[in-house]
């Protein structure tokens, strides 16, 4: 009975921190939070904060749930990796629209190689995923961190001690190996870190 609870709890653990550390959303609070600390009339923010949202969530929500209606895809987690590539590269070029249009409007910089840095980093693990099941929970955070940390504060570095947990909670809900969850992490570092560098 104690086991059968314990279990219980976990699960609940691992659902809570995958649905917080989800992949589609993260990197929207990530941006978000640079548009914040960004010098903008109130005006401004708020435009910038509905084309990200949009561009980076709601449009891509939206054709999972077209494909998930059409059969094509299992679930709405893309737990299958054969069913990945559709949605994803439609994100990935709803963003590239939306970062078009984040630089025609003159966006600040620092938030349109944010969203590049996600982009190329969506894209890198897309490649990958096409032949390995490679974590997006972990890459996308540890991406997303790595551009806290280089464009906002250093002090966001305390956020890295959150990676094992999330590695923790998809191998636990049986979505990934470790090998699959500790791989990310690195690769979206480096090519996060890269193209910031880069940039800016």
């Amino acid at each position: 009975m104690r086991h059968a609870l314990n279990t219980q709890i976990l699960d609940r653990i691992a659902v809570t921190i995958s649905v917080l550390f989800n992949p589609f959303l993260l990197p929207l609070a990530s941006i978000l939070l640079i548009v914040r600390t960004s010098v903008a009339t109130t005006q401004q923010g708020l435009l910038w904060m509905v084309i990200v949202i949009l561009f980076a969530s709601v449009l891509p929500m939206l054709f999972i749930l077209l494909l998930f209606r059409l059969g094509q895809l299992s679930d709405f987690r893309l737990t299958v990796r054969e069913q990945r590539a559709k949605p994803l590269i439609f994100s990935l070029v709803s963003a590239l629209v939306g970062i078009g249009i984040l630089y025609f409007l003159n966006v600040p910089r620092e938030i349109v190689w944010l969203c590049i840095a996600c982009v190329i980093n969506g894209l890198v693990l897309t490649l990958i995923t096409q032949v390995w099941k490679i974590s997006f929970h972990s890459g996308v955070a540890a991406g997303c961190m790595t551009g806290l940390v280089t464009l906002i504060s250093s002090q966001f570095v305390y956020l890295f001690i959150l990676l094992p947990f999330i590695a923790w909670a998809r191998v636990h809900r049986k979505r990934h190996t470790y090998l699959q969850t500790i791989i990310a992490a690195p690769i979206a570092v480096a090519s996060t870190a890269v193209v910031l560098q880069l940039a800016l």
